[in-house]
């Protein structure tokens, strides 16, 4: 019972100090549904949405897409990808995906030329330019969507992006690489969305599993393609060669890191660290994302400083679909905005980032249980603003959802507000800074709905 009298003032005081936080998410998710509710009076067409990715990577952003619109339709969703990912499978991807009912699977090639969509979501159009801008023409949709990754793309490449966009925003990943383009994008408002695809494993972990011991949670991953111009493995290395050089060949016996990602260039692990390091180079989807989720942490280890200025970092959105928290500083935090304190593992100013890892293995289980369910909570909220964002998008083009779909989006919607307000809630989530309250654009669409 060591400490429980401060424990239980202390989950006391952030039940009650959670109460505004959690009712203000809820509203959110009720707004929604109330707006759902009203198109679902005014159509009953079943939209035609369509997810185009001319590029056999950024498929967990289509996961992410193909999550939120699949509740917006009756109508299978088409998703267009290039043949070798729909013949191949593309390290199981598609398996990964679980159940796939509700989509229509096409190869890019196979696109007719004369089918139109209601929506269709471009998720990498600064890739074969000159083929995203005739298809876009062809489909004739009343809403486009272009997703822009990377900020710092040729002054060319943007423009002509932009051209194709016109009416319709321009969407990135996250608030910081809107704001990068938003001076050039002008008059254009650039919008950021994040579509989540929530992973779920075949051995989840519990509460329970945690506080058994560390048997269902082992070690800490780093993903993303293994390149030394992305992620600083050197320092990593450094920092694991001088505490073992400190504190002994003991010191760390327990430690273990994981390395996933494409491989794309020599990659090789230092001698005196390697027999603490796993690699898996090229790892299939499913494997990818079952090591991640068993971890306590992702460390971003991020090498150079686009990703904090104008480049979307997939480590935030693997941290989302698995569910695993970030490990994070004040830099990585003033970056990503929309990320809540409460669903990272916080690195301290003078901590690096292997004192970090110590602090999470040091933690109580229920205080890792806390931040995973603070990310999940954080994830429905991303999912519910992207679906209030289309929805309002849609509308404002005169397009409504059909009443079937609108009640599924609308039973979704119910779901997620039960999981916001969920018994979770006993263990204490108390308030949280910055992040989702400082993006209120929601809100307001959620009006307009």
């Amino acid at each position: 019972m060591r400490g429980s009298s401060n424990c239980l003032v202390t989950q006391t005081r952030q039940t009650a100090a959670m109460g505004s936080k959690q009712r203000a998410a809820a509203l959110l998710v009720s707004l929604l549904l109330v707006g759902l509710q009203q198109q679902a009076q005014a159509a009953d067409r079943p939209l035609q949405f369509a997810i185009v990715n001319q590029v056999h990577f950024h498929l967990e952003v289509v996961a992410g897409a193909m999550h939120v619109l699949k509740g917006m339709t009756s109508a299978p969703v088409t998703i267009y990808l290039p043949a070798k990912v729909l013949k191949t499978g593309w390290y199981g991807f598609t398996t990964w995906l679980g159940n796939k009912e509700g989509f229509l699977w096409k190869e890019c090639k196979e696109y007719d030329g004369v089918t139109t969509y209601d929506l269709v979501w471009f998720i990498s159009p600064e890739y074969h330019i000159p083929w995203v801008q005739q298809v876009s023409q062809q489909m004739k949709p009343k809403v486009a969507m272009y997703m822009v990754h990377n900020g710092h793309i040729p002054a060319a490449d943007f423009n002509r992006i932009k051209a194709m966009s016109g009416r319709f925003p321009l969407i990135t990943l996250s608030p910081h690489v809107a704001k990068n383009i938003s001076a050039k994008a002008a008059p254009i408002d650039p919008q950021w969305v994040l579509p989540i695809y929530p992973y779920s494993p075949a051995n989840t972990c519990s509460l329970a599993d945690i506080q058994a011991g560390p048997s269902c949670l082992k070690g800490f991953s780093v993903q993303g393609r293994i390149e030394k111009s992305r992620r600083n493995y050197t320092e990593m290395w450094e920092q694991i060669s001088s505490y073992r050089k400190a504190e002994g060949a003991d010191a760390l016996k327990n430690f273990r890191l994981n390395i996933l990602g494409e491989s794309v260039e020599f990659f090789a692990v230092p001698s005196d660290v390697r027999d603490l390091v796993a690699v898996y180079k090229n790892p299939p989807y499913p494997i990818f994302y079952d090591v991640v989720y068993h971890s306590y942490a992702l460390v971003p280890m991020l090498a150079s400083p686009l990703y904090y200025q104008s480049k979307f970092s997939s480590t935030v959105l693997t941290s989302f679909i698995t569910g695993v928290p970030i490990i994070a500083d004040k830099q990585f935090m003033g970056a990503y905005t929309m990320i809540e304190r409460n669903a990272v593992y916080y690195q301290e100013d003078d901590k690096n980032e292997l004192d970090a890892m110590f602090a999470i293995a040091r933690m109580v289980p229920e205080e890792m249980w806390r931040t995973r369910m603070g990310l999940d909570e954080l994830r429905n909220k991303m999912n519910v603003r992207a679906t209030a964002l289309i929805a309002g998008w849609l509308k404002e083009k005169g397009v409504s959802l059909d009443s079937k779909s609108a009640a599924g989006a609308m039973a979704a919607g119910r779901h997620r507000r039960r999981s916001l307000l969920s018994p979770l809630l006993v263990l204490g989530m108390g308030e949280r800074s910055g992040g989702f309250q400082k993006q209120q654009a929601a809100a307001a669409v959620l009006g307009r709905v």
